[in-house]
């Protein structure tokens, strides 16, 4: 009945002598083993056991006799010649005066399989780049990896006693609760992103990819963290860089229109200006018309500023820059803002000396510190405060370029004006430099101050930027580059009208400007004759060149432009002295009008006293 009971046992039974030679094998070892039990029979285990040599064997008998049984792993050899691990259990028997072995042997083959794929597991688990948390159902951490651990800052044991709620805080237990029901309801992986606190206070962006697992019937959350912190710091430099490029696209269309907005201004200007200055002549010294005339002469000045204001904004107005002394032109700026100001408001300066030039309008510069000191003003006159004026050098490095995105690398000046006054909404920053936004009551402002001042800083190649707080207050800093030359002043203009005499081609697309350049060229001396189109001046001039002195175009006119007319009025006869006029600088560059031959430049509206002297300067350098 024994006999029976081995031959038939699921394990694999072996009965080995003292040599270690087969005595008896069941038909469970002869199939694992695939020989015959006649095979096995004539067979030592060191046939079968690739590990056990016969040097080990008396030893390994010996220590079975002291024990009585033995429990270990080793390999078994098939016939083919494959092996596979096994756990063989041996007990040492005595039969008729003999000692022997009875081994039992079991496949562990499938075990063995598990538990490298477990230890693999492990390995990947503890090894992993990313944080990996096994959360039990109420927000309970039951196992963590090292990563989870070193991003957090916390040991493997502290982080298994707390709640995910305690480095969570995205979620309240209401929402945590909600995403635990997500999870149920879903299928597969869930992904969210939320914000971890480190044990340190620090909190950390991270984006969580989990599963639902149960364990004997416990729902369980695997959740994969990966800490986010520089995709979301490279999302917000993207948001800030797109927001930049939408704000610059969105100032140059606003600049384009309100270029082309000034210029048909212009023209209209040009006319009431140049026909309020006829009358002017024509009026008695200390009449009454006269006065009525001066005044309509003084809003026409006025309005020529705000036009250029305008063309400020859209960056085309003109500019007559050069090397200067920033600091001199703010500390003047500055007397006449300490003579405006109310008590209560005091200012702090910090005006360094010895500065490089920029090259710059002296005009510009004063409008860029009266305007953003009269804001100031503006902010803090209800409560008064501090208004802090700075000049200062300062270098832009290669590797400041993401905080300053729109500045090349280099020395520039930086302008900063304070105040402590009442801030600006977060909401309203945005659109500051919006022509006509404005925070100030109606009546108080244009809104076309700050669009002004962002023109000049950039027509001067610098930028401007802004920081507010409500309730701390406002900084501007405007940054202009340094010009390698040495500063120079301005010159001014002589106030006579010289006259003079010779032939001019005056062509203008507005009959009004042709009959005001007309009239005021006359009065000056000069026989004048008119075309509205340039086709039609080229064609007079070609009938007859030498009739002609001088050629006196607009720039901007239907069908052909004043430049390439002059190009074509240059090419039938060379030394013909041109003057464009223009109410925008950008397309007329120094270099461009020389090479084809324009001897000077106005610019809209054309007072008559620049066209007065203008003309003869071109007349006696050409004579």
């Amino acid at each position: 009945m024994a006999r029976f009971c081995l031959d038939h046992a699921s394990v694999c039974v072996l009965r080995l002598d003292q040599e270690g030679y087969i005595l008896y094998a069941n038909r469970k070892a002869c199939e694992s083993l695939d020989y015959s039990q006649a095979e096995l029979l004539g067979m030592s285990v060191f046939d079968i056991d690739p590990v056990i040599d016969r040097g080990m064997w008396p030893h390994a008998w010996k220590t079975l006799c002291d024990d009585g049984s033995a429990t270990f792993e080793s390999r078994h050899r098939r016939k083919d010649g494959t092996n596979f691990p096994v756990e063989v259990t041996a007990t040492l028997m005595e039969f008729e005066g003999h000692r022997y072995s009875m081994a039992l042997i079991k496949n562990i083959t499938d075990q063995k399989r598990v538990f490298e794929s477990l230890r693999t597991t492990q390995f990947i688990f503890d090894t992993a780049p990313l944080g990996i948390f096994l959360i039990r159902d109420g927000g309970d951490i039951t196992n963590v990896n090292d990563h989870a651990c070193r991003y957090l800052g916390y040991t493997k044991e502290e982080l298994c006693q707390m709640n995910v709620l305690e480095i969570d805080r995205g979620f309240s237990p209401q929402e945590v609760e909600q995403v635990w029901l997500r999870q149920q309801q879903a299928k597969g992986m869930y992904t969210f992103e939320t914000v971890h606190r480190r044990k340190d206070g620090t909190d950390v962006p991270v984006e969580i990819s989990g599963i639902l697992l149960e364990f004997d019937n416990v729902p369980y959350s695997v959740s994969f963290v990966k800490d986010i912190s520089e995709r979301k710091e490279a999302e917000k430099q993207h948001v800030k860089m797109e927001a930049q490029m939408l704000q610059n696209q969105k100032m140059e269309s606003l600049g384009t229109l309100a270029g082309g907005i000034a210029h048909d201004f212009n023209n209209i200007l040009g006319a009431i200006l140049g026909y309020s200055e006829l009358a002017q002549l024509a009026c008695q010294a200390d009449s009454k018309l006269r006065n009525y005339v001066n005044q309509i002469t003084k809003a026409g000045h006025r309005a020529k500023e705000l036009v250029q204001q305008i063309l400020l904004f859209s960056r085309q107005g003109h500019s007559e820059k050069g090397p200067m002394d920033v600091s001199r032109v703010v500390e003047e700026a500055l007397k006449l803002i300490k003579a405006s100001l109310p008590a209560n408001i005091e200012i702090l300066e910090n005006i360094s000396r010895n500065l490089a030039p920029v090259f710059a309008s002296e005009i510009h510069i004063h409008q860029i510190v009266m305007n953003l000191c009269t804001n100031a003003y503006h902010a803090m006159k209800s409560a008064g405060g501090m208004l802090n004026v700075s000049l200062t050098a300062v270098t832009i490095q290669d590797h400041d370029v993401n905080s300053f995105p729109e500045m090349n690398p280099g020395h520039y000046l930086k302008l900063s004006i304070a105040d402590n006054g009442c801030g600006i909404p977060p909401e309203m920053i945005s659109r500051i430099f919006d022509p006509y936004f404005t925070t100030k009551p109606t009546g108080e402002g244009t809104g076309l101050g700050l669009s002004t001042i962002h023109g000049i800083v950039k027509d001067h190649g610098g930028n401007i930027k802004v920081y507010s707080e409500v309730g701390i207050g406002t900084a501007f800093h405007v940054f202009l580059p340094t010009a390698d030359a040495t500063a120079e002043t301005a010159v001014e203009k002589a106030d006579q009208l010289p006259s003079g005499s010779g032939s001019t081609l005056f062509v203008d697309d507005e009959k009004s400007l042709l009959d005001l350049g007309q009239d005021l060229l006359g009065r000056l001396g000069y026989r004048v004759e008119t075309r509205a189109s340039a086709i039609d001046a080229i064609e007079a001039f070609r009938a007859d060149p030498k009739k002609f002195d001088l050629v006196i175009s607009d720039m901007t006119m239907p069908k052909m432009t004043g430049d390439e007319m002059a190009r074509q009025i240059r090419i039938i006869r060379p030394d013909i002295p041109i003057i464009l006029c223009s109410g925008f600088s950008e397309p007329i560059h120094t270099q461009a009008t020389g090479a084809i031959g324009i001897s000077a430049v106005l610019m809209k509206p054309v007072i008559y006293s620049d066209l007065a002297h203008t003309v003869h300067r071109v007349l006696k350098i050409e004579s």
